[in-house]
């Protein structure tokens, strides 16, 4: 999920240099995930978007490491932050996304279904630190799990990916007004691959975001944030997939977290709350975008 408009870290980066302030994750402010109308996006775009979405809810299993490099300009030089998230799920209900890395600029995250429980873990750094989970049982199948409300993705390809597992790229508000000013730039061949490029255009900054979708595999293989217009850092933030495993058995430990000592245990998390936290999405919430 994304707040409105957590994703524009291309925006808050310099918190990296000034500050060393967390770079919140994508969330939705106020829980609204119901679509109020269909979405408008150019044809060539929607056909893309139709067209992978289609690939990646056929999946039985779905795995992948997604890697994290942000750069960052500041008085002092140049800066880098290297970040590593599993995003994975097995129908009908397992399902987990993790940061697996350590961060002095970001707080932990981990969403995850064994099949029986789903676990919810929320860090935050600032102002005041915490770490709380939630504990409820797993739903029935993983379209049951609120991923626009309730998993703070930081990658945003690998949230675009885990809305298309759900079948449903559109399901988050924002992605889909992103989507809907977004244009499809030339193609580019990288390692003997050929991508189709969709530039998206998130948030009041319209900070732009390419997601590089394979020409033949229909399969996103990377995002770059391009710094906004007005960022003198000149931020860059480049997520790479790997590691792709698709309808293979997964590692039962790939759906398991190990909680840090000191995190607690609440039915709602701290505020600021929104108001679908910790909650599992019924087949009533979903309406769908055609």
């Amino acid at each position: 999920m994304w707040t409105r408009f957590r994703i524009p870290v291309v925006a808050v980066l310099a918190s990296l240099c000034l500050c060393g302030g967390l770079i919140p994750a994508i969330s939705s402010a106020d829980g609204e995930t119901k679509k109020d109308k269909k979405a408008d996006l150019k044809p060539d775009v929607a056909a893309i978007v139709k067209q992978s979405t289609s690939v990646y809810a056929k999946m039985k299993s779905y795995r992948h490491t997604a890697k994290w490099n942000i750069s960052v300009k500041s008085p002092e030089g140049e800066k880098h932050e290297d970040l590593n998230f599993t995003l994975a799920m097995e129908r009908p209900n397992r399902f987990v996304y993790k940061m697996d890395s350590t961060s002095q600029f970001f707080a932990p995250v981990a969403a995850y279904s064994d099949g029986t429980t789903f676990i919810n873990f929320k860090a935050k750094l600032a102002p005041t630190p915490t770490q709380e989970y939630t504990k409820t049982a797993a739903p029935a199948d993983y379209k049951g799990i609120n991923i626009v409300d309730d998993v703070e993705f930081q990658p945003i390809a690998t949230y675009v990916i885990a809305l298309m597992l759900q079948g449903d790229a559109l399901a988050d508000k924002d992605v889909r007004a992103a989507l809907e000013k977004a244009s499809v730039k030339p193609s580019v061949t990288e390692n003997g691959k050929k991508w189709q490029v969709v530039e998206m255009l998130f948030g009041p900054s319209e900070a732009p975001i390419s997601l590089y979708f394979g020409q033949d595999d229909h399969l996103i293989g990377k995002a770059v944030q391009k710094a906004d217009p007005k960022d003198v850092n000149n931020t860059k933030i480049t997520e790479t997939i790997e590691g792709i495993k698709i309808d293979k058995a997964i590692e039962p430990a790939t759906f398991q977290y190990t909680l840090p000592s000191d995190a607690k245990q609440v039915q709602r998390f701290s505020a600021p709350q929104r108001p679908n936290d910790a909650r599992l999405r019924t087949p009533a919430s979903r309406v769908a975008v055609r």
